[in-house]
């Protein structure tokens, strides 16, 4: 019997939108310790994603005491694997020289974070670690290239083409956009993970492309497009960015690209292509588990209200962190690792308060508000279809497997609609949005709405013009003895999974050396 979590929606005729959705992420009991709230830990990490996961885990391995707090009743943050009825899916999977097809994999819904890849350093070295780098299923049908895809879009006759058409046109549209510099972007961005402090490119020149939006990038190309071409391109980039034109940020897509290698031709096999076999909840579980192997406690079901810093009554030197949490339960460390998003850290107070300069950070927020809507249908002729429509409630709809019945299974991907469009209060809307995609049968939603989430406010982290030239510094940085670690702010892969991991290793390995140095330095005192 799969768990069920209190977060997504499942819609079916016959029921009506009910939430909740079977996943092996929840965690039972949902908490591992009955003390009286008087320990100290060494560390506590707020957050059970896998920013949260890796600093836990690695700090425990380090000899540390750790405390893991998390609001939700799961591990996985703003990526998790559902269930669904143990309904198998036809599929396959990577192996050297050859792809294996399967017909017993059980069919797997990737709630949030989905795609990875061998050229994400942080995520490779988890899914070496756990045995997973080479368990790949490829995302849609092997026999791909004999399906098509459907266009429709402002100015131009809606039509049916090949995925090779399509593919070429949003190609060329892509590389005439990110190409600022007559170099696909290698002069301006040629270490992604280190945007705004490299040897290469002066911070004022990144500062000053960091000020333009999608919006001034296009008007500048959009005379060398066709109209079909300008579509593709303007419905790609609200696809990624989760927001508008004219608040999306134009260097966020130039690091996009230099993050491939500043080429087009490994868009798809480094963004879409590849997913774990088993399911990301099943690598975050491998991580949960090392880590309460090794002494970490946890506390599901436990938001965090207020992060205080005092000095500790025992030692004239020392201070503490206090966390609360909406229950009222405290927890006391000499450390915090936080890896609350950037949307939802406006709802935690923070003594002392935080700079004016974060404080404005975190007000303004990220602006990716994005749909994410997993669809099964009785359209067996979908099975190798891909369609885009602008304008639209959902832009994107993507074929991803078959169940035994024969029902297609589809996800559809939309921009900021908020608030006229909420999936959950609007099954009807989203089943006209799939259709207007394309005719379809749909026998079954699933889905998480991130923009109503408490814990999220939005999907994946992308920034307005000019915002990473004034925040990412900041954002990055400590505030006293509590460490900001999250994908929200990574110097590389902001907004994926590599960037959560990247960030949790980071901040474990500072917070691990202070208290290693803080320790010593007691010992030393009394001798």
């Amino acid at each position: 019997m799969v768990p069920r979590s209190r977060d997504g929606y499942v819609w079916e005729n016959s029921t009506g939108v009910r939430p909740g959705i079977e996943t092996d992420a929840v965690v039972s009991p949902v908490r591992s310790f009955a003390g009286d709230g008087t320990k100290v830990y060494d560390i506590i990490v707020i957050g059970a994603g896998y920013a949260g996961l890796a600093a836990a885990r690695d700090l425990s391995e380090l000899g540390h005491n750790v405390l893991l707090l998390e609001a939700r009743d799961r591990i996985g943050g703003r990526t998790y694997t559902a269930k669904k009825d143990g309904e198998f899916i036809r599929s396959s999977f990577y192996r050297p020289n050859v792809i294996v097809v399967l017909n017993d994999i059980g069919f797997l819904y990737e709630m949030g974070g989905t795609w990875v890849t061998h050229h994400m350093g942080y995520l490779f070295r988890e899914m070496v670690r756990y045995g997973m780098d080479r368990d790949l299923i490829e995302t849609g049908s092997p026999e791909k290239h004999k399906g098509y895809y459907t266009l429709n879009l402002p100015g131009a006759e809606p039509r049916k083409l090949s995925h090779e058409e399509a593919g070429a046109m949003q190609s060329k549209a892509w590389d005439a956009f990110v190409n600022v510099d007559g170099q696909f972007g290698r002069t301006l961005c040629p270490l992604p993970h280190a945007m705004l402090d490299n040897p290469i490119v002066d911070r004022a020149t990144v500062e000053k492309w960091d000020q333009l939006s999608c919006h001034d990038r296009y008007e500048q190309i959009k005379h060398t497009l066709t109209t079909e071409e300008q579509g593709l391109l303007v419905s790609l980039l609200l696809h990624i960015s989760g927001g508008n034109m004219k608040n999306s940020s134009l260097w966020d897509m130039i690091r996009s690209h230099a993050l491939l290698m500043h080429s087009s031709d490994n868009f798809g096999d480094v963004w879409l292509r590849y997913k774990l076999r088993d399911g990301q909840t099943e690598l975050a579980k491998r991580m949960f588990s090392d880590a309460v192997k090794n002494g970490v406690e946890y506390s599901f079901d436990t938001p965090v209200t207020t992060i205080t810093q005092i000095q500790d009554r025992s030692s004239s030197k020392d201070q503490l962190v206090t966390v609360k949490a909406t229950n009222n339960a405290i927890f006391r460390g000499r450390k915090v690792i936080t890896t609350i998003p950037l949307n939802v850290l406006k709802d935690v107070e923070f003594s002392p308060p935080l700079s004016q300069r974060r404080q404005e950070a975190i007000g303004i927020g990220h602006v990716n508000h994005m749909t994410k809507i997993h669809a099964d249908v009785a359209n067996p002729e979908l099975e190798r279809w891909n369609g885009c429509r602008l304008p639209g409630l959902l832009m994107y709809g993507y074929s991803d497997g078959v169940l035994p019945n024969g029902h297609v299974h589809l996800t559809a991907f939309g921009t900021d609609e908020r608030p006229h469009f909420v999936p959950e209060k609007m099954p009807e809307k989203t089943i006209e949005a799939l259709n207007k995609l394309h005719p379809m049968n749909v026998k079954r939603l699933i889905f998480h709405n991130w923009v109503t989430d408490p814990y999220s406010r939005g999907g994946p982290a992308w920034w307005q013009p000019g915002y990473m030239s004034k925040f990412q510094d900041e954002l990055q940085s400590r505030h006293g003895n509590v460490f900001f670690a999250s994908g929200d702010w990574a110097h590389g892969w902001r907004a994926a999974i590599d960037g959560a991991l990247e960030q949790g290793v980071m901040n474990a390995r500072v917070a691990s050396s202070e208290i290693k140095s803080a320790a010593q330095k007691r010992v030393s005192s009394r001798l």
